[in-house]
């Protein structure tokens, strides 16, 4: 039952789904593509069908049974992370503790989306030497302002990321992939924003918070996150971003 660990990606409540729809025979085995995609499962399917593939049916349900016992035991309720004055019976974690230790523990990837940054050296070390030392791959999607009437693509990609780089990543290489929302290098209207704000680590860690990589976000305003450590939720979330890339909805700063 080796196969379950190709579960990772895969949210929880598809699993229970699936173990309760082979247990009562709706879904019949051996299960295949076919059956999944019939049952209403598209995401993972590769995974799912890689483990479950060729079991018969008692096989299939003890080998979610096991897997979701072992999330069970993972687990953790979601955290609330904050930032400002907080009531003496506050029991918050903080902002900047939390990204820290994000960053710091993170040992496959990073992916940051949707931040504003103004002199985020010191919040945003930590990744960088996880970077040099783990070799962790880091993706970050930059909201840059909207392109003004008349400015070539070309010079204001460099202008925002220039400015982004020197502010934010003087650390050198190794260095984040930046990409950014197509629809900034054209100018408007319609007008956009990439507002979304998340990190995610790992594939395993969801950070969601509306507190930006400033002083002000960090330290002074009133910013309220969630911190979820859930493999399925974390790699849903990832997968929305990673989805822009292969869609061609996002460029790459510096890719020729």
């Amino acid at each position: 039952m080796g196969s379950r660990a190709s579960f990772k990606t895969v949210a929880t409540t598809v699993l229970v789904e699936l173990r309760e729809a082979i247990a009562s025979g709706f879904l019949k085995t051996p299960v295949d593509r076919a059956a999944l995609i019939g049952f209403g499962i598209r995401l993972q399917i590769e995974a799912i069908e890689g483990a479950l593939a060729g079991h018969k049916s008692a096989a299939c349900v003890a080998i979610l049974d096991v897997a979701l016992a072992e999330r069970e035991d993972r687990r953790k309720a979601p955290e609330l992370v904050w930032t400002g004055p907080e009531a003496p019976a506050g029991a918050a974690r903080d902002t900047a503790v939390v990204l820290r230790a994000l960053f710091e523990g993170a040992r496959e990837s990073v992916l940051l989306a949707g931040y504003s940054f103004d002199h985020a050296k010191e919040v945003l070390a930590p990744l960088h030497r996880v970077m040099q030392e783990y070799g962790v791959s880091a993706q970050f999607f930059v909201d840059i302002p909207q392109i003004a009437r008349g400015v070539h693509a070309g010079v204001h990609l460099e202008r925002c990321f220039g400015e982004f780089l020197r502010g934010n990543w003087p650390f050198g290489e190794p260095r984040p992939k930046l990409y950014y929302d197509k629809r900034a290098v054209k100018p408007g209207p319609p007008y956009c924003s990439l507002h979304a704000k998340c990190v995610v680590v790992d594939g395993v860690k969801a950070f969601v918070s509306s507190a930006n990589f400033t002083q002000r976000g960090q330290e002074r305003n009133i910013e309220v996150g969630v911190l979820i450590e859930d493999p399925g939720f974390a790699g849903y979330l990832a997968g929305q971003w990673v989805g822009l890339i292969e869609g061609g909805m996002v460029g790459e700063y510096g890719l020729v």
